[in-house]
């Protein structure tokens, strides 16, 4: 026997206090390494998960392995659906070493489910493409796949100020758009894509990671950020992996709107229209303890009300609400001791603008 078939003789005997899995119930190394099918590039191979099928004694689900023969520095794309359960795949390498696990990517056409496994594999010899159920209760068929993966051309763009870039992201790509900065200025870039969940990350021009944001409205994706004069790398990828299609990028100067801070004196109604990315505040001290009731309502965007308590110029988390009433309204309900507290309108996405009320009662 070979030092790796050797290797992994034992790995699979070590299944029960491992998550590496066993393909026949108690069958030996040896027989399941031998009569594993082999995974090849373009052929599908079809199974099936039975309560016959090997068991992962760790959590009780499923499994059936498979061998993946490699001469090393390599591309793969493993991918495995089913129409009957949520699928788990694991790559292991010839060592024994996981390499790569996933539990959920897109699936093709209408499939139930999938799970794939892209990965670079560095040495020569047998790997295990191991299938199995998220829980121990996951049984059906399924199809894996294994193709040579390549990696899609890099897309580098420069973007002038204010500026827009019309674009195509390649499924595991991440396009690179550049910006320079001349003096300091406040920007704001925004992702969208009727096609694909957007994912914007940004970096300073050593690589040093700045900010990142995937859910500025929905799907899209957008930055606020205080810029210095220097070289900007904006990295334009979708959420999950797997994604694709057309995409825009646009950005432009921002002017932060003034800051809106209201006392509140006694109960009411107080009316506010909230820019984009803005936080409206109101300012109530109580003389005496209270329990306070404050809604927050609008017809233009779903609202977010947070309540702090100030304190020696200091703002102190109390709560938070987003989903009173029809689910975009918000309200809270707090009993209070004598002090200064303050209560933020906002926003749930940072996007959202528009009109909207608030009513204090105590």
């Amino acid at each position: 026997m070979n030092r790796s078939l050797a290797r992994l003789a034992v790995l699979v005997a070590l299944l029960s206090s491992t998550s590496v899995l066993a393909m026949q119930p108690l069958a030996s190394p040896i027989y399941y390494l031998v009569t594993a099918p082999e995974l090849v590039d373009g052929a599908p191979i079809a199974g099936e998960l039975t309560a016959t099928s090997g068991r992962n004694f760790k959590d009780g689900s499923y499994l059936d392995v498979l061998v993946l023969r490699s001469a090393g520095q390599e591309n793969v794309d493993v991918r495995v659906e089913s129409d009957d359960f949520d699928v788990y795949l694991t790559l292991v390498s010839p060592g024994g070493d996981v390499l790569d696990v996933n539990d959920y990517v897109q699936p093709l056409g209408d499939a139930f489910d999938a799970a794939r496994v892209r990965t670079y594999l560095p040495e020569a010899g047998t790997y295990l493409v191991v299938v199995s159920g998220y829980g121990p209760n996951d049984l059906g068929r399924y199809t894996v796949t294994r193709t040579r993966f390549v990696a899609p051309p890099k897309v580098v763009v420069d973007v002038e100020i204010p500026g827009r870039y019309d674009g195509y992201l390649n499924e595991a790509a991440a396009d690179m758009l550049w910006i320079t900065v001349d003096a300091p200025i406040t920007v704001r870039a925004t992702l969208r894509s009727f096609d694909f969940d957007t994912m914007l990350e940004v970096y300073d021009g050593r690589g040093g990671f700045l900010d990142a944001n995937d859910d500025f409205d929905g799907t899209d994706s957008g930055l606020l950020l205080d810029l210095e004069p220097g070289r900007y790398e904006f990295l334009v990828k979708g959420f999950w992996e797997d994604a694709f299609g057309a995409y825009t990028f646009e950005i432009a100067p921002y002017e932060r709107p003034e800051p809106v801070l209201v006392d509140v004196r006694a109960p009411g109604t107080f009316e506010g229209f909230l820019e984009p990315q803005a936080v409206d505040t109101y300012r109530l001290t109580l003389t005496g303890p209270a329990t306070v009731t404050v809604d927050l309502r609008s017809f233009d965007f779903d609202t977010l009300l947070e309540a702090f308590e100030e304190a020696d110029g200091t703002a102190y988390y109390l709560d938070g609400n987003d989903d009173a009433g029809d689910g975009t309204d918000s309200r809270l309900v707090l009993t209070l001791a004598p002090g200064t507290y303050l209560f933020d309108a906002r926003g749930l996405w940072d996007d959202d603008s528009g009109a909207y009320t608030i009513d204090f009662d105590w």
